[in-house]
């Protein structure tokens, strides 16, 4: 079975690019590992983002039903 020409040197194109895309993309993974450096949130931030979880939404905590009702005075 014979392929037309230009299937072979759109084949051969696509290769070649595939080598291309892949070298560059070891190339900035490398980057990235080597960039591991991230801040550390400030103190009060675990805490606010614990009691965002846990109690849910200011407006939306009405409306659950996983917790008990609060007593009206």
């Amino acid at each position: 079975m014979q392929y037309p020409h230009w299937l072979m040197v759109a084949g051969a194109v696509f290769v070649v690019l595939g080598f291309i895309g892949f070298a560059l993309h070891k190339n900035n993974a490398e980057q990235v590992e080597n960039n591991l450096k991230q801040e550390a949130p400030p103190p009060e931030e675990p805490a606010e983002r614990r009691d965002l979880l846990t109690k849910g939404l200011t407006e939306f905590r009405e409306e659950r039903i996983d917790l008990p009702k609060a007593k009206e005075k």
